[in-house]
């Protein structure tokens, strides 16, 4: 039944996609070839990696969207500012360390 989602053990669940015939054949010359013990095993995989390649682009979207907001840019001026002193302080500790040595 196309479409149907089972659950099985082990936290998974089973589901059905319908793949063109040119796409199932390429992954199947994949599994033969040894890129993976089975055809589920190999989309599972390539779904995983698609996925994280998704995540980490959203990801990058956050990041550049950070760095041309003038109020994050602000907030990380003020937190940088505060940590001089401790920033200084082990410095100090270091180079005191190093001279009794």
């Amino acid at each position: 039944m196309p479409g149907a989602t089972y659950t099985t053990t082990q936290d998974k669940v089973r589901t059905t996609i319908d793949l063109p015939v040119h796409m199932r054949n390429r992954v199947q010359q994949a599994v033969e070839r040894g890129a993976a013990r089975s055809q589920n095993a190999l989309i599972v995989q390539a779904i995983e990696q698609w996925l994280k390649n998704l995540e980490r682009g959203w990801l990058d979207a956050q990041f550049a969207a950070m760095e041309s907001d003038e109020g994050y840019r602000s907030l990380q001026l003020v937190i940088a500012e505060e940590f001089v002193p401790l920033e200084r302080e082990a410095w100090q500790t270091a180079e005191a360390g190093d001279a009794a040595r």
